[in-house]
């Protein structure tokens, strides 16, 4: 936002500055009646501050008249839409705003103004500018091409990362899983006998449903993490951990049966949790294939396979035998890779929190009803809160980048409108300036084609060092976002190679109306009003 803001405040110096020039033989009379230097500068110095305060009134209105359309909008990616409201805040920064830059930038063409009387009234009634300011409005939209460089290649490596990001294999299946939390009430599931009587009575049930293709609980569900996972370090039977050495850490999950199959989740070596692996049978856990390939290598590697092998959790006072590996799920979020984790069955843990998980043949909201009500008939008191389908969480994750590459390429997009408007106009106000010049270049024989290339040539030309310019600032401040980004490198040579593309096709479809209208040029008509 504020280096659109920059970019506005450089277009409204430049044109300003183009103004002021328009005005160079009234701004000589008024000094050569006895205006001084500094009534001059005051008087260019008030208009352009009425200018911001009427700009930032108008944008104060415009406001007012949206904020419900942004609440609405922002209502989908955050819940703080309160938050959102036009306040005494709002308008001392919007005043304070306001009146920095019209000072700020309506000083530049206030002190540009000053120039001595002789060579305003030389110049033909002030219809040509010196060089000093021919250059200086030449600087102002070099550096609005950089700037609007550098915000387009932030929304295209943004843009680049919510692809990837929408496209990353997560390691499970969303399609057609509904979640629904239930949280068992402690004081009325005071052991572990009661709150497994209730998961087993309700997967059961749900499993008979029509519809429903395989059902289980879980401690948490992927990218939503409501119910954290349990943490801790491991020690690996008949290897020990050397001194000074941290234990292997996992993330530890309490599941049901069939719940990889339920999510999609590839069983890659062993077997599943069965009914039998209850609390009177050996302990025993499935690990992920980043655990399995962090303490044991490859399956065919010196260190052997993990299935069979045990670990304790305390010390040793516990083992517990590894009987499967899955496949990695990134649990956290999209761009995290996966941790190591270690799943324990339900009937062998206490799980008082629990997702239940239904995999349907159809749309799996047209479920929620009947898990809501097979719930209530095992506890009418149970509530069942944040029913979702995996898709919808899966989507809520991705909200937040979403929303971030929408802002940055919403103002990139402004930026660019901005940067075009100036290249048109300074280059306008180029060939206003030069008609007798063309004339001239027409009238010893230049071609149309001829004044067509010179006019475009010396807009694209600003655009060229402008896009140079940009190019070599953008790294330093594409580093900067290097945490928002996934799967592209703040430095991508393709975004870079396809903003400058773009930047120069659109700034070359700019030039052409002004180099048009040179070409259009009257030799006889220009040389005859000089």
């Amino acid at each position: 936002a504020g280096l659109v803001l920059l970019l506005a405040c450089a277009n409204v110096a430049n044109l300003t500055l183009s103004r002021q020039i328009k005005r160079g033989h009234e701004l000589a009379i008024r000094a050569a009646l006895g205006a001084s230097r500094a009534r001059v500068f005051r008087q260019l110095l008030t208009e352009s501050v009425a200018l911001a305060v009427a700009g930032g009134t108008l944008g104060l209105l415009v406001a007012a008249g949206g904020i419900n359309l942004l609440v609405a909008f922002a209502a989908r990616f955050t819940p703080s839409t309160a938050a959102i409201r036009i306040d005494g805040a709002v308008l001392l920064f919007t005043l304070g705003i306001s009146l920095a830059t019209g000072v700020i930038f309506g000083s530049i063409p206030a002190f540009a103004s000053r120039e001595a009387l002789a060579s305003v009234l030389n110049q033909g009634g002030g219809r040509v500018s010196g060089s000093s300011k021919h250059r200086f409005r030449n600087a102002l939209v070099t550096a609005q091409v950089a700037i609007s460089f550098v915000l387009l290649i932030g929304a295209g490596l943004m843009l680049r990362t919510l692809v990837k990001l929408q496209s990353v294999d997560a390691g499970f299946h969303a399609e057609n899983v509904l979640s629904s939390q239930v949280s068992l009430n402690f004081t009325k599931y005071r052991d572990s006998k009661a709150s497994i009587g209730f998961y087993t009575t309700l997967l059961d049930r749900l499993s008979h449903q029509p519809g429903v293709q395989s059902a289980a609980v879980s401690m948490t569900v992927p990218l939503d993490n409501q119910m954290g996972s349990m943490d801790g370090q491991v020690e690996i039977e008949g290897r020990p951990t050397p001194a000074g050495t941290p234990a292997p850490k996992v993330d530890s999950r309490v599941v049901s049966p069939q719940y990889f199959s339920t999510m999609g989740i590839p069983l890659l070596a062993g077997r599943d949790f069965t009914d039998g692996d209850s609390a009177e049978a050996p302990k025993v856990a499935i690990i992920n294939q980043s655990m399995a390939r962090h303490n044991w290598g490859q399956s065919n590697s010196a260190q052997g396979n993990p299935v069979g092998q045990r670990i304790s959790g305390d010390d040793g006072k516990t083992w517990i035998t590894i009987v499967g590996v899955v496949g990695d799920v990134r649990q956290y979020a999209l761009n995290r890779p996966a941790t190591d984790e270690l799943y324990v069955p339900l009937r062998q843990n206490v799980l008082l929190g629990a997702n239940v998980l239904v995999r349907t043949a159809g749309n799996p909201m047209l479920m929620s009803r009947d898990v809501m009500r097979l719930v209530h008939d095992i506890d009418p008191l149970q509530p069942v809160t944040r029913v979702y389908t995996l898709e919808q969480i899966r989507s809520e994750w991705l909200a937040s980048p979403r929303l971030t590459a929408l802002l940055i390429t919403l103002f990139a997009g402004l930026a660019l409108l901005i940067t075009i408007a100036g290249i048109s106009g300074v280059m306008a106000l180029a060939v206003s300036q030069r008609t007798r010049e063309i004339g001239i270049r027409m009238a010893l024989g230049a071609t149309k084609a001829s004044v067509m290339r010179m006019v475009l040539w010396q807009g694209m030309l600003l655009v060229v060092i402008g896009v140079a310019l940009g190019i070599a600032g953008a790294p330093p401040l594409t580093r900067l976002m290097s945490d928002l980004l996934f799967g592209v490198r703040p430095t991508d040579p393709l975004t870079f190679f396809l903003v400058g593309l773009t930047l120069l096709t659109v700034a070359a479809l700019a030039c052409l109306v002004p180099s048009r209208r040179a070409a259009s040029v009257d030799p006889m008509l220009a040389l005859r009003n000089e």
